[in-house]
């Protein structure tokens, strides 16, 4: 029994936060660009935190299953739950249902708009697994999709449907995801040569380090107009800029083969996350 629920734990990747936060940061950065009373940013912000953990793990579900045959053939995954046979794909759907099941309890508490755009993410989560097969941009699909949160977060709190300036923020962070996906892709260069897994990172190859440096460039100099059609202070614009430039010499130095730097690159992403949320705080209760 201890058996199986590790391998469900797995399988949901509760074992491994670090693409949770991904999803759950710009959730965050939606609630800090609607500027509200700091109790209700905490308050949002567990909420929303607490519903990318539930709706990732279902999306990694979906994943496994639709991606078992090509797992088998990669070496990072061929142990993942249902790859492996640990579990099979009835046990991996009722896994997702439980997931969606406690999604949307958390979904009707929230307002209407926010209920209409956390629905219009439901197709793109189940379309993400297929678009490695055809394009070898599957990354721009999921920035759309892993962002989504920060239309969300905005609508919580304001109880509307986002304005020019969230948008913007939106679009920035497509870029951003772009940037940390493809480092993490890079790990699977090679089996993905071999399986036919399209990404950029197969796409670009040896340049993929200086194609995420420019995604990062991309997404720094929106996320910077965003917050400054938001009104928010130069210094955490400079703040931006500085976490920005870190990431973008990190990516520009990263090399195809070099699997403790995509490594760390990925990981400096959250960190990252973070640090625009912090400066994002620090600018609407401290600042203002």
């Amino acid at each position: 029994m201890l058996k199986k629920i590790k391998q469900f734990i797995i399988l949901g990747r509760f074992h491994s936060p670090t693409g949770a936060l991904l999803l759950a940061w710009p959730c965050t950065w939606g609630i800090a660009m609607a500027k509200p009373d700091l109790f209700y940013l905490i308050v949002f912000s567990l909420i929303l935190m607490l519903a990318s953990f539930i709706m990732r793990a279902a999306g990694c579900a979906w994943n496994d299953i639709l991606d078992r045959h090509i797992d088998r053939k990669t070496s990072r995954t061929k142990n993942r739950p249902i790859a492996s046979g640990s579990l099979n794909i009835t046990e991996g759907m009722i896994f997702i249902f439980i997931m969606l099941f406690i999604g949307f309890l958390i979904l009707i508490n929230l307002p209407i708009p926010a209920i209409v755009i956390s629905l219009t993410s439901i197709p793109l989560i189940i379309v993400y697994p297929l678009t490695k097969r055809i394009t070898f941009f599957p990354q721009i699909w999921l920035g759309i999709t892993f962002n989504i949160g920060i239309l969300i977060g905005y609508s919580c709190i304001t109880k509307t449907y986002p304005d020019f300036s969230v948008i913007t923020l939106y679009v920035g962070a497509i870029f951003w995801t772009v940037g940390y996906d493809t480092l993490y892709a890079m790990q699977d260069y090679k089996d993905d040569l071999l399986t036919g897994v399209k990404s950029t990172a197969v796409k670009m190859q040896k340049y993929s380090g200086i194609f995420t440096a420019f995604a990062y460039l991309i997404s720094t100099i929106i996320f910077c107009t965003a917050l400054i059609l938001n009104n928010f202070n130069i210094i955490t614009i400079i703040i931006i800029i500085i976490l920005g430039i870190w990431q973008i010499t990190h990516a520009a130095r990263t090399k195809i083969n070099d699997i403790q730097k995509f490594k760390s690159g990925f990981n400096k992403s959250n960190i990252s996350g973070f640090f625009i949320l912090l400066a994002m705080i620090i600018d609407i209760y401290i600042l203002n």
